[in-house]
């Protein structure tokens, strides 16, 4: 499994950096394309929206999948080892629900968005909403691993035991 999410890791963090210089270089050539040369692309800003919604949703599947999210663990830090692992059971459960709810929802808004094309490029905004049900699915898949290790005996969640 480890092999798996370690790969899982590298993929997300080249995808996201491609993304991230993908909007750069196309915003430059829009706006020196604009200021220089009084020339534009429409198309450009729709790309743009298109891979900053991938960036996102798949950033928030790397950052849960790294342990690096969000997290306050004021109160479960101060508790007993066992009631400690039983709160990540709990947590990780959660979290797993909660991206159950994200792909069905996520499925329902690309389905819908399937039918609204970009304005300058004829493709539908639905793709870029398929970002949503597949940060779900990677989330639901960290979590599944957490709950795997968790019932193995060790505890901790897995952008812990990868060092990240």
């Amino acid at each position: 499994m480890r092999i798996l999410l370690s790969g899982l890791d590298r993929i997300l963090s080249a995808g996201i950096g491609t993304a991230l210089l993908g909007i750069f270089f196309l915003n430059m050539y829009q706006v020196g394309g604009r200021y220089l040369f009084g020339i534009g692309a429409v198309w450009i800003p729709d790309v743009t929206r298109f891979l900053f919604i991938w960036m996102v949703f798949l950033g928030t599947a790397l950052m849960h999948l790294r342990g690096k999210h969000l997290v306050i663990d004021f109160v479960q830090e101060r508790l007993p080892a066992h009631v400690r692992r039983a709160t990540e059971l709990v947590i990780s459960g959660a979290m797993l629900a909660m991206a159950c709810i994200l792909l069905g929802v996520g499925w329902r808004i690309m389905v819908i968005r399937m039918d609204i094309p970009y304005t300058g490029w004829e493709i539908p905004t639905g793709y870029a909403y398929l970002a949503v049900p597949v940060a779900a699915l990677l989330i639901g898949l960290t979590n599944l691993v957490n709950l795997w290790e968790w019932w193995s005996g060790g505890g901790a969640q897995v952008g812990e035991r990868q060092g990240s």
